[in-house]
């Protein structure tokens, strides 16, 4: 279906209506502000990638309408076909970028929001890292996508890293956002709202507190300092865990563009090119390095 016609089938978004335009920053889903004559909204065309996971659009509707009302994530508008479409208010503001991450008082409002979100529970929603791993590559087989030489020797170090951290009841089992990019948080400028829950779900904390991190190229120092900020101290097996995290986080990059190669290979939407995108994270993980 034509965006045209899914907002003409939409009546927030129809309801006089002055034009649309794509947002930039996502390359999974299709995502534009819609302008009214009263408001703007943002619609989301969702992709499919849900399905391979066993995560419902319904139960991402019910945890963005929860983080609404606690302050942190835009209202949900339109639900009525939620594997298809979801529509929220848009928020005037901007996408966090590396250099905010200079900004201890931004530093400071992330770790907030990931502690609040840490805390929230009555979700049946389970995604841990392992969850996203596997199901990218089931869905990446299920797409013929080649799988790359040297793939099953990272998997088998994932499943160790797995079995280690299944131990830890303090920081395991604990309901994630699993996608805080800074791509995914919006600063409105005395406010942080957090946006693109389709992954949530219980998992584990030290994987979340690797994302920001390894896409942002942080040093070691920077590293230490981002695991104090959110501990409030510093301890070595923290840094430990962290390391163990950030690779299997590379291994995460990996599946998900083998996944999205197979997804998107007729889309016209997407130039991306994923399966390279998968075999550049496997040759950083060759080379000791666990950062994009």
């Amino acid at each position: 279906m034509k965006v045209e016609d899914m907002i003409r089938e939409i009546p927030e978004l129809a309801r006089e209506l002055v034009g649309y335009e794509a947002l930039g920053g996502g390359l999974c889903n299709e995502t534009y502000k819609v302008q009214t004559k009263q408001k703007a909204y943002v619609l989301r065309i969702n992709s499919r990638q849900n399905e391979y996971l066993n995560l419902t659009r319904r139960s991402e509707i019910e945890v963005m309408k929860k983080a609404y009302r606690a302050g942190f994530a835009p209202q949900v508008i339109a639900d009525d076909r939620p594997e298809h479409y979801v529509v929220t208010e848009f928020i005037e503001g901007r996408m966090l970028e590396k250099a905010d991450l200079a900004d201890e008082n931004i530093k400071t409002m992330i770790m907030d929001r990931l502690k609040v979100i840490h805390g929230m529970d009555g979700q049946d929603r389970t995604c841990t890292p392992y969850d996203l791993i596997h199901g990218y590559l089931k869905g990446a087989d299920s797409f013929q996508v080649k799988r790359p030489d040297g793939l099953n020797r990272l998997l088998d170090r994932v499943d160790k890293i797995a079995h280690q951290r299944s131990n830890d009841k303090a920081y395991n089992n604990k309901f994630c956002h699993n996608d805080s990019f800074l791509v995914n948080m919006i600063y409105t400028g005395d406010q942080l709202q957090i946006i693109d829950w389709e992954l949530s779900g219980i998992g584990d904390v030290f994987f979340e507190l690797t994302l920001i991190p390894f896409t942002n190229q942080f040093s070691e120092a920077e590293e230490r300092e981002w695991l104090r900020l959110y501990f409030g101290h510093f301890e070595e097996d923290a840094f430990r865990i962290f390391q163990d995290m950030k690779y299997v986080s590379m291994v995460r990059e990996v599946a998900w563009g083998l996944f999205y190669s197979g997804l998107t290979k007729d889309n016209e939407h997407h130039d991306f090119d994923y399966y390279k995108f998968a075999e550049y994270c496997m040759e950083r993980i060759d080379q000791g390095i666990y950062q994009l």
